[in-house]
């Protein structure tokens, strides 16, 4: 019994992002960005996938790409970089972090106000690249300081979506949260099964 209550834990657990962002965004997908809160000429953003009415929050990547509102944009793929002009801009892990942080509500000081996305476009700009910032500048952004702080290594679920506008001109890129999709579960909950099976056979007495 234990063991049952433990599988539908983990299931439910596992479903509830899956229904939350409708499992990962793929080449093919289109996606809508309406405006959120900051003037920098980047994000806060929202995105939505393929007509569904939930989004989440989005930033960009590019300082010289740019994207309009209210309109679908084609996601061309689903990579670890921003697609520029110049070769393939490799997503820091600062930004990676930041991000997660962001989207999971757990960034300290992140208000989702016009200043907070202003400082969080502007660290997500620097840490790729993107501007340059006094030092002065860079010490007065308490996320550039919470990323430098943090010590990350690696992107975790992080991913970039390369956009494009439906005339096929590249637009600009944006960050997502990339997540389990409904076919994962299907191979998760038989997994689990089996393991609970195996124990149980291992636990019964013998004859």
């Amino acid at each position: 019994m234990r063991i049952l209550r433990l599988l539908v834990l983990v299931a439910a657990l596992f479903v509830v992002p899956t229904l939350a962002h409708a499992g990962p965004i793929v080449a093919g997908d289109y996606v809508v960005l309406t405006d959120g809160p900051g003037n920098t000429g980047g994000g806060e953003f929202n995105m939505s996938v393929n007509g569904s009415a939930t989004s989440f929050i989005t930033f960009c990547l590019q300082k010289t790409q740019f994207i309009s509102f209210n309109q679908p944009f084609l996601v061309g793929s689903v990579t670890n970089y921003a697609d520029d002009v110049g070769g393939n801009d490799y997503i820091s892990s600062q930004t990676a972090w930041l991000y997660t942080q962001a989207r999971n509500g757990t960034l300290a000081g992140y208000s989702h106000t016009q200043t907070a996305a202003n400082l969080l476009q502007n660290a997500f700009w620097y840490f790729e690249n993107e501007i340059t910032l006094t030092n002065q500048q860079i010490q007065n952004n308490a996320f550039i300081q919470a990323a430098i702080n943090a010590k990350p290594s690696g992107i975790g679920d992080v991913r970039v979506v390369n956009l494009f506008f439906m005339n096929g001109q590249k637009a600009q890129d944006q960050l997502i949260l990339q997540v389990p999709g409904p076919a994962a579960l299907t191979l998760l909950v038989p997994g689990l099964a089996a393991l609970a099976f195996m124990r149980r056979r291992r636990t019964l007495p013998q004859a």
